[in-house]
């Protein structure tokens, strides 16, 4: 592979949002399985005598009914007993379904979000494709690492087992003298201990797991520097046609800004890093009004268009300052009045100088 196709260039935003869509997502299974089995261990924990009282009642039920039947076998009546068998189960059940509904929905909802992901459903070609498959199940990674994860968790749960089993050993010989309640109260421990244990251990490795998932899945998603450029092509816009764009759009300004300088009284500036132009006619204006205004370039560009309209240029720091905080075509407030008249008696002093005759009436 070339260099400039190797994927060395982390993932855009848009690709992780295309991924996304297509349902391609950080997530560990494990972790879900880990905490739906510790769920289900301590829910059969706490409320196990009374899914074992419900159960045993359903069981009762249709031994009773099997047995007390010796006419001709009634379909409605076989139909009614076992629906009410069902019935009862399903409540026995109910507690442990719904925990495990909850918490399954719970840890993918934290792991990945909301994710609604239509094309994931739709039909892919390339997943009927030999090669690709190939490649898949024995040219990367993740085969390798799902099937350590496998033996892992095998082991951990014979480790397990056989520990706790090693550890009760003495009950267990003891159990050919136990009653039947017994016996049953003695393997109920047993199998929540086993069951806490694994899914505690399972949880842990699930934790892992999901940031080595994270990892994958960001190691998987890398582009080539050619694949970025297009990425940001299509979100950002071409950078030949967002200049031009940008170059019309300063043309567009410049202009507005040359015509607004060119019609302006006079120009106030700091003396180099601020330039505001105002115009004032009494006769249509209730005061002075900012017609264009700019810092460093821009300031100098509006002095430049000044001097060569013959606009006025007063130097000012304290009141270039104040204009420029204002907006465009925002008129000078009452308390600048006063700065702003001295500027305007001074551009009517130039005008008489010059023997020019003042177009506008500043007051």
């Amino acid at each position: 592979m070339s260099q400039s196709g190797e994927k060395t260039e982390q993932p855009t935003r848009k690709r992780l949002r295309d991924a996304r869509r297509k349902g391609q997502v950080t997530k560990s299974q494990d972790l879900t399985s880990a905490l739906l089995l510790i769920v289900a261990v301590a829910v059969l924990g706490f409320a196990g005598s009374y899914t074992g009282s419900n159960l045993a009642q359903a069981m009762q039920d249709g031994i009773l009914y099997a047995t007390s039947f010796h006419g001709e076998l009634n379909q409605a009546a076989a139909l009614a007993v076992i629906l009410a068998a069902v019935w009862v189960i399903a409540l026995a059940l109910a507690p442990l379904f719904a925990a495990l509904i909850l918490v399954g929905l719970l840890a993918n909802y934290l792991q990945v979000g909301s994710v609604f992901a239509p094309e994931s459903v739709k039909p892919d070609i390339n997943k009927l494709n030999p090669a690709e498959g190939f490649k898949h199940k024995f040219l990367k990674a993740r085969p390798y690492i799902e099937l350590a994860k496998t033996v892992t968790k095998i082991t951990i749960t014979a480790v397990v087992i056989g520990s706790v089993l090693w550890n009760a050993r003495a009950d267990l010989i003891n159990l050919t003298t136990q009653s039947v309640t017994s016996v049953a109260a003695f393997t109920s421990k047993i199998v929540l201990e086993i069951g806490l244990k694994v899914g505690f251990t399972f949880l842990l490795l699930g934790a892992g797991d999901y940031f080595l998932q994270k990892y994958l899945y960001l190691k998987e998603m890398k582009m080539t520097k050619q694949e970025v450029k297009e990425d940001y092509k299509e979100t950002e816009g071409n950078p030949l046609i967002k200049g031009a764009r940008r170059q019309i759009h300063r043309e567009i300004l410049m202009q507005s800004i040359m015509a607004a300088v060119k019609k302006a009284d006079a120009v106030v500036v700091n003396p180099t890093h601020i330039a505001v132009a105002l115009q004032y006619d009494r006769g249509t204006m209730n005061a002075p009004t900012v017609v264009a205004k700019g810092v460093e370039l821009m300031a100098a560009h509006i002095r430049q268009l000044a001097d060569e309209a013959g606009v006025p240029i007063m130097r000012d720091v304290r009141l270039a300052r104040a204009l420029y905080d204002l907006e465009l075509e925002a008129e000078v407030p009452e308390e600048l009045y006063e700065a702003v008249a001295v500027v305007l008696r001074w551009v009517y002093q130039l005008a008489e100088e010059r023997g020019e005759v003042a177009q506008r009436s500043y007051g």
